[in-house]
């Protein structure tokens, strides 16, 4: 069995602490369901620095397999370019677009080559397409990008170990959950504990340069998406 990190608790840990607490160890089931889906909303909607990794990518075709947990690219030149059929290529980088404009500027007029200048990711099957085709060639990669962390099968999970590292805030939660269940006269304020504590964690929990430095824009609204149209201003512009 795996040590378990100081100030860490697995998955039943956390849900004992809860339930002992509010008096119920009855909703073990329910707290199981409640953490797996607040886990999620966690990694899926805040940037965690711990959430950000890289991993190492060969390509020698249109396409290639991501990650299994990957979430998204931590930025548009999230993918650099380290060789080119053995050649180093320093400050090399590929541009990440959406699938539509990738096969826009993938038409007859875009030649097979390497290494690839831009890529595209399909979440449908967790894969990267890329523009040129760099069939015929081997490409070595890095690519960073947020992870989202699996759900542990169902004999693993009470002694899984949340890769969310503030337990106590995890214990909080099903705490708050138990409590609103049985429609305790406690839930509100201990619901305003919770978010407290989330709030303090959120603003102590991204080191200097953990993330990126500037504010990324809406792509929609800051970034004019290519159409694949080549002609002169329409009339009237």
């Amino acid at each position: 069995m795996p040590t378990i990190p100081p100030g860490r608790y697995t998955r039943q840990r956390i849900r004992d602490l809860a339930l002992n607490r509010a008096g119920n160890r009855a909703l073990d089931a329910d707290a199981a369901d409640f953490l797996s889906q607040h886990l999620f909303e966690l990694y899926t909607l805040a940037d965690w620095p711990f959430l950000y990794v890289s991993a190492a990518l060969t390509i020698t075709g249109a396409t290639v397999a991501l990650p299994a947990d990957f979430m998204t690219a931590v930025d548009d030149h999230a993918l650099q370019i380290l060789s080119n059929d053995g050649n180093p290529t320093p400050n090399t980088f590929a541009l990440e677009l959406s699938p539509e404009e990738l096969a826009a500027r993938s038409g007859p007029g875009m030649q097979s080559g390497s290494p690839p200048l831009y890529f595209a990711v399909s979440r449908s099957d967790t894969s990267a397409s890329f523009a040129p085709d760099p069939t015929g060639h081997i490409v070595s990669a890095l690519l960073r990008y947020r992870r989202l962390p699996p759900e542990p099968a169902p004999p693993a999970e009470p002694s899984d170990i949340p890769v969310f590292p503030y337990h106590n805030y995890l214990v909080q939660a099903v705490y708050v959950f138990a409590l609103e269940h049985e429609r305790d006269a406690r839930a509100q304020q201990e619901a305003a504990n919770r978010d407290t504590l989330l709030a303090s964690i959120r603003r102590g929990a991204a080191p200097l340069r953990a993330q990126r430095s500037d504010i990324p824009l809406d792509p929609a609204v800051f970034r004019s998406p290519w159409r694949g149209w080549s002609g002169g201003w329409p009339q009237g512009w």
